[in-house]
């Protein structure tokens, strides 16, 4: 082959390879990027299996919600607006649950980063994220130490930890409220971590939590809560 003729033929075969790579990187570039969500729905036993070693017991919880209509707030050096000890009825053991739907400002620096992250989410100090929290925590205890409040569990675990996830009406006045709405309604939470079904409800979860970020939209436009610290 003269030799001409060869270097043509590199050129052209270099010439192919340089398109190749360029729509690639277009490709690539073009890949819708995943938007991160506030809320995530609950796992089904199918999801958990998958993501489980199999040689580890699998407890996603019971697939109806179990009602205590009597429970009782206990005090702890631990509780927090969004994670409270409580006694679901006499007879049965006390329990550490964690509210679906909403993330409540931390009190301390037990766990930095999560102080870090909801200081960014709030536009607020950590300092400030702090001292809403442990407002927000005596809010929750005086609201459920004076009126009645009824718990609802699916025993559904928080992952790593000896928590249930729950939701919990309060009585207020002729009314029961999820605490997630009375806390998010006083700037207390923000829409975040694990959702459920509501048990007995026509929304569904996407409505509800649209409700409930309508609820800390109008508390971050009156700068209440954790929204009017610095």
């Amino acid at each position: 082959m003269p030799f001409r003729e060869t270097l043509l033929n590199l050129a052209i075969t270099f010439v192919l390879v340089l398109i190749l790579v360029l729509v690639a990187l277009l490709l690539k570039q073009s890949k819708t990027v995943p938007v991160a969500m506030p809320i995530g729905k609950a796992h089904t036993t199918e999801q958990a299996v998958k993501n489980t070693a199999a040689s580890k017991p699998v407890n996603t919880g019971l697939p109806e919600f179990k009602v205590f209509p009597k429970a009782k707030l206990i005090d702890s050096k631990n509780n927090e607006a969004d994670t409270l000890r409580i006694l679901p009825a006499e007879g049965e053991e006390e329990g550490v649950f964690t509210l679906y739907f909403v993330d409540a400002p931390d009190m301390t620096l037990t766990h930095p980063q999560r102080v870090q992250e909801q200081a960014r989410y709030f536009e607020a100090s950590q300092e400030g994220v702090m001292k809403t929290g442990v407002e927000a925590t005596a809010y929750v205890t005086q609201l459920l130490k004076e009126r009645p409040f009824m718990l609802l569990t699916r025993w559904e675990p928080v992952p790593d930890r000896t928590r249930h996830y729950a939701l919990i009406l309060v009585q207020v006045g002729n009314e029961r409220i999820y605490l997630a709405d009375l806390l998010m309604t006083k700037g207390y939470a923000r829409l975040a971590g694990l959702t459920c079904e509501l048990p007995g409800e026509v929304k569904g979860i996407d409505d509800y939590g649209a409700h409930l970020f309508d609820l800390g939209k109008k508390a971050r436009e009156k700068k209440i809560g954790v929204w009017g610290r610095k």
